[in-house]
């Protein structure tokens, strides 16, 4: 069976594109399983809907495991604590009431040691040890907490100061997930 030249080129061209076309719809959809992780991750932590749009807003987290999405949570986490760190520091030089400034203080504490907590969580996500991740990030999830806990009466915790450590304890939740997950 002979073929002219030109059915040559119009055959080759066909199996070409027919290739092409299996290949793009035997891959499967990427974006749509690294959303399926990121969903399933934050559908157990203690605020769902933060935790979509944090780990969203890290581009890499797109295409990122649930050990890398270990990572940007870790990164994200001490990002934050380091920001109320900064935060408190300048509310403890704003202040003149000597409640207010030992609250302050106390806070800088916790927020120092979810820091070095933070620090540690990311060492043993990088050797494999889920377990002590774990529990770095129980304790800078605490650091939070305490801080928050230290304005159950009068005078009141400033707004900011409460949404930054509800934000560490939403990121330390994420990591939390993962860690247990990984484990």
């Amino acid at each position: 069976m002979a073929f002219s030249s030109s059915t040559r080129v119009i055959l080759v061209s066909l199996l070409l594109a027919f290739s092409l076309t299996s290949l793009t719809f035997a891959r499967p959809n990427v974006r749509a399983q690294d959303d399926d992780l990121i969903g399933e991750v934050c559908s157990k932590t203690r605020n769902p809907s933060f935790c979509v749009q944090a780990l969203k807003s890290d581009p890499p987290s797109g295409g990122a495991d649930l050990r890398g999405l270990g990572q940007i949570s870790i990164d994200l986490a001490q990002a934050s604590a380091t920001a109320t760190s900064s935060l408190i520091d300048s509310l403890i030089k704003q202040t003149n009431d000597p409640k207010l400034r030992e609250r302050y203080k106390s806070c800088s504490e916790n927020y120092s040691d979810s820091i070095g907590d933070l620090g540690e969580a990311k060492g043993f996500l990088n050797s494999g040890d889920y377990g002590s991740v774990n529990i770095r990030a129980s304790a800078a999830l605490d650091g939070a907490d305490t801080c928050d806990g230290g304005f159950a009466g009068p005078p009141a915790e400033p707004a900011e100061l409460k949404q930054a450590n509800q934000k560490l304890e939403d990121l330390c939740s994420i990591i939390l997930v993962i860690s247990n997950r990984l484990a």
